[in-house]
């Protein structure tokens, strides 16, 4: 690959963000993003192979390096091999495979010379895989991510040039939009919004297992929480009643589990937002996302209605001033974060496993047997992490922590308490009501005193 000659790009806030922090733990996976289907087909490896050229062809950002010029970080546009890797595993059972996509997932970018993308096929046989797309987040977002699966399966299916949507704008337009942005008046505006948020707000005072050290790991582990169709179909009426997002009942939810945590005084959390503001943006891939500081006042007496109408508003708030990057603010500075996904939203609709299994139920797209794979990814971002998933009534959420700082016995602890708020938080219950001791912890306590 020869990039001396192509023209360097500049990067976007994030971006350079990104660059920071794969030079800060280089080799980490914390920001590698994986879209991951069970496919129960027959592939043809040399029209996957194809199809792959193609995408990279029709997105500059999947054929880009990442490199540094004067200490400043850029993108350049080059010729990269065609990114696909076939990995036969052979007929091994399905923990076994999983075990592989993920080895192949965690597998960490060399920005510089190989670029921020990869399609990855982990086959058991001629008619059962896993497909692949990983990238890291410098060059992608989740919506990104699923773009990209979405021209791959179309492009495999037509072949030569697919009927996609034309690309009326590029990621350059974006850089420019936002760097104009940031050398007008606008930006002080909205930096004053941003502290005004923030002001008298902090991180969440959260009881670690170990100090923090003086340079991260970005490591981390997730586990997965399936609520069950009832908690979903519950959480959306309660939402329509409020006239709230469901979304923002289990924000509201897990603020609630947060304020007992930490006592009294307002927190901020993180929330990450799309930032593709125009719809010439809906097909470019890249990095599009902004975390905007969601604030969090809460009292004992606040009930889970008012947690949640609190949320809905902040979030909206949030969104409004989401243009102008928050790593940009010094007061901004979450440590948990709550990150919102709806898989009805995405193409193709691929629905979660109702009970939390890593695959989905199946479905047919682009005339091959589909489900979704759910594989643990991008853990060690902050502290504590939450994403979650709605598909119809389905809502599973995934919490990802920091293991520098904690023990998996502690992160138990806290998931069986944010499950509580989620399965138990009715609207009129007031957050300091919410038991977090459950009968077999009150007995152990209760031992503790009499021993």
């Amino acid at each position: 690959m020869d990039d001396a000659r192509a023209d360097s790009r500049a990067l976007s806030v994030g971006q350079e963000a990104m660059w920071f922090l794969q030079r800060l733990a280089p080799g980490g996976t914390a920001y590698t993003m994986i879209v991951a289907v069970r496919v129960r087909s027959p592939l043809d490896v040399a029209r996957l192979r194809e199809a792959t050229t193609a995408v990279v062809a029709r997105h500059d950002m999947l054929r880009s390096v990442f490199t540094e010029e004067g200490g400043v970080p850029v993108r350049k546009v080059v010729g990269v091999p065609v990114p696909l890797t076939i990995i036969d595993v052979g007929p091994v059972d399905e923990p076994t495979l999983l075990a592989h996509v993920r080895e192949a997932g965690r597998r960490p970018f060399d920005l510089l010379r190989s670029g921020a993308f990869r399609v990855t096929l982990v086959r058991r046989t001629p008619s059962d895989a896993v497909l692949m797309v990983v990238a890291h987040h410098i060059a992608s977002d989740a919506m990104s991510q699923w773009l990209v699966l979405r021209d791959l399966l179309w492009a495999y299916e037509e072949g030569g040039s697919p009927g996609w949507p034309a690309l009326t704008r590029t990621f350059d337009d974006y850089v420019r939009a936002e760097r104009e942005l940031l050398g007008s008046p606008k930006r002080e505006r909205l930096e004053r919004r941003w502290r005004e948020v923030c002001d008298g707000a902090g991180a969440v005072r959260l009881p670690t297992d170990r100090p923090r050290p003086n340079r991260p790991s970005l490591r981390g582990v997730a586990v997965a929480v399936p609520f069950s169709e009832r908690t979903g179909a519950r959480l959306i009426d309660d939402a329509r009643r409020a006239g709230v997002t469901p979304f923002a009942m289990v924000v509201g939810a897990l603020q609630a589990v947060l304020h007992r945590y930490a006592g009294p005084g307002d927190f901020l959390i993180g929330c990450p937002a799309s930032t593709r503001f125009t719809g010439g943006m809906r097909n470019v891939v890249g990095l599009f996302a902004n975390t905007l500081p969601i604030r969090a006042s809460l009292t004992p007496a606040t009930t889970f209605g008012q947690a949640a109408v609190q949320a809905h508003r902040a979030m909206a708030r949030a969104v409004a001033t989401a243009a102008l990057p928050s790593a940009l603010v010094r007061e901004v500075s979450p440590n948990v974060a709550v990150n919102l996904l709806s898989m009805d939203a995405m193409d193709p609709p691929l629905p979660l496993a109702a009970d939390g299994s890593v695959e989905g139920p199946q479905t047919t797209c682009r005339g091959l047997r589909l489900a979704a794979y759910d594989v643990a990814q991008m853990e060690g971002q902050f502290d504590l992490m939450v994403d979650v998933r709605k598909a119809g009534p389905i809502f599973t959420a995934v919490v990802k922590y920091d293991t520098d700082l904690f023990d998996s016995a502690t992160v138990d602890r806290f998931v069986a308490h944010f499950r509580r708020a989620v399965e138990a938080g009715v609207p009129d219950l007031a957050i300091g009501r919410l038991p977090l001791v459950d009968e077999s912890e009150a007995l152990r306590l209760l031992a503790l005193g009499t021993a």
